[in-house]
C-alpha cells in the first residue's frame, strides 16, 4: 500500500489518523512540524501528504508548495479548523487535492485519501503512457529515417545508372548534363524561384533531359555530318523515349515535363507538340536556355565552340522566338565571368556529392 505522511503540531489528530489509516492497510508516518515533514519527504517515497495549515514555524501551505515542486506526483490533503473560502482556494493553488475542515469524520478522510491516491495512480499511468508513446514514435521515426535513407540510396543508384548509360552512348558531351543542371538552377535563382519541389524537378529534369538518346541508333547519334530528314525525325523521338523512361519512375515523374518539352520553342515551332509561350512548362523554358548556351560553347566534331560573348548574343537574339523573354533576361543577368566558369568545366561539381540534392529526392 502507498505511504502517507501526516503533519500536525497537535499530537492527538495525527495519532487518530495514523491508527485509522493503518487499519485500512496504509503505511503512515507522523511529523510534528513542516520542517520535520520536509526532511521526511526528502526520501521521496511518500504518495500522500496530509497537513494542517497553522503550525508553529512554517505553515502547511508553504510545505505544500515546496513539496509539489520537488515531488510533482505527491498528492496533498489539507486539514484545518479555519472555515475560510479564501484559505481553501489558496490550498488548491498550492496543489492540494482537497481541503477538510476539523472536526472531520474518519470515513470522509478515508474517501478523500482513496480518491487522492487514485488520482495519483492515474497521473502516473498517464505519464507512463505518454512516455511509451514517445518511445514508439521515436522508434518508428528511427525506422522511417532508415527506410528513407535506403530509398534515397536506391534513387541515387538509379540516377547513376541512367546517367552512366547516357554518357556511355555520347562521350562527346561529357559533363554537359551536369553543367546544365547548375546553370538551370542559377537562372531559376535569378528569377527568384525558391520552391523546393520546382527546383528538385528542375535539377532532375536537367540531369536526365537527354536520357531518351539511349533509344537512338548509333549511326544517327554519332553521325558527324548533317542528318537527313528521316534521321532527324528519328532523333526527335528521343524526347518521347526519355519521357516514357522517366515518367514511369515515381520520384522522377515531376521531372518528366522537362525531358519531354525541352525542345519546344516560345514561338510554337518546337517539338514534339509545338507548344507556344507559357503553354510550355516553366522548368522546360529555363532549361532550354541553359541547354542551348552550353551546347554553343562546347566543341563538337562537326563544329568549333562559339566564344562566350557570341553565345550570349545568340541567346539574346532568339529572345521571344526560341526562348522565353523573362528567362533570357534572367540568364543575361548572370555575370559573363560566372558563365565562363560553367564553360570551363569538363565535368561540373559532381551531382552525387550535393547532400541537399540527395535529401530533396524523397
Amino acid at each position: 500500500m502507498e505511504k502517507i505522511l501526516i503533519v500536525d503540531d497537535d499530537p492527538e489528530v495525527p495519532g487518530v489518523l495514523k491508527n485509522f489509516l493503518e487499519r485500512q492497510g496504509y503505511r503512515v508516518d507522523i511529523a510534528s512540524s513542516a520542517e520535520e515533514a520536509g526532511e521526511k519527504l526528502a526520501s521521496r517515497d511518500y504518495a500522500l501528504l496530509i497537513t494542517d495549515i497553522r503550525m508553529g514555524g512554517k505553515s502547511g501551505l508553504d510545505l505544500a508548495r515546496e513539496a509539489k515542486k520537488k515531488l510533482p506526483f505527491l498528492e496533498i490533503i489539507v486539514i484545518s479548523a479555519i472555515k475560510d473560502i479564501t484559505m481553501a482556494i489558496e490550498a488548491m493553488k498550492a496543489g492540494a487535492f482537497s481541503y477538510l475542515l476539523k472536526p472531520f469524520y474518519l470515513e470522509e478522510v478515508l474517501s478523500n485519501v482513496r480518491n487522492a491516491l487514485e488520482r495519483r495512480k492515474l497521473r502516473i499511468q498517464n505519464l507512463e503512457y505518454r512516455q511509451h508513446l514517445e518511445m514508439l514514435v521515436e522508434e518508428r521515426t528511427r525506422k522511417l529515417k532508415y527506410t528513407l535513407q535506403a530509398l534515397r540510396n536506391s534513387y541515387l543508384e538509379i540516377l547513376k545508372v541512367l546517367v552512366a548509360t547516357l554518357d556511355a552512348r555520347d562521350v562527346e558531351t561529357e559533363g554537359h548534363s551536369e553543367r546544365v543542371v547548375e546553370l538551370s538552377l542559377e537562372i531559376a535563382s535569378k528569377m527568384g524561384i525558391n520552391d523546393r519541389d520546382f527546383l528538385r524537378n528542375l535539377r532532375l529534369g536537367a540531369l536526365l533531359h537527354d536520357i531518351g538518346k539511349i533509344g537512338v541508333p548509333d549511326r544517327i547519334l554519332k553521325k558527324e555530318g548533317k542528318l537527313t530528314p528521316s534521321e532527324w525525325a528519328i532523333m526527335k523521338e528521343h524526347v518521347l523515349i526519355g519521357y516514357k523512361i522517366v515518367s514511369n519512375v515515381d520520384f522522377l515523374r515531376g521531372a518528366s515535363e522537362i525531358v519531354l518539352y525541352h525542345h519546344e520553342r516560345w514561338d510554337g515551332r518546337g517539338y514534339p507538340h509545338g507548344l507556344r509561350g507559357e503553354e510550355i512548362p516553366l522548368g522546360a523554358r529555363i532549361f532550354a536556355v541553359a541547354d542551348a548556351f552550353d551546347a554553343m560553347i562546347s566543341r563538337r566534331v562537326y563544329r568549333k565552340a562559339l566564344p562566350l560573348e557570341e553565345a550570349r548574343k545568340e541567346i539574346e537574339k532568339n529572345k521571344g522566338t526560341q526562348f522565353d523573354p523573362a528567362v533570357v533576361e534572367a540568364f543575361l543577368s548572370i555575370p559573363p565571368d560566372h558563365l565562363r566558369e560553367f564553360g570551363k568545366k569538363t565535368s561540373a561539381r559532381s551531382i552525387w556529392e550535393i547532400p541537399e540534392f540527395i535529401l530533396d529526392m524523397a
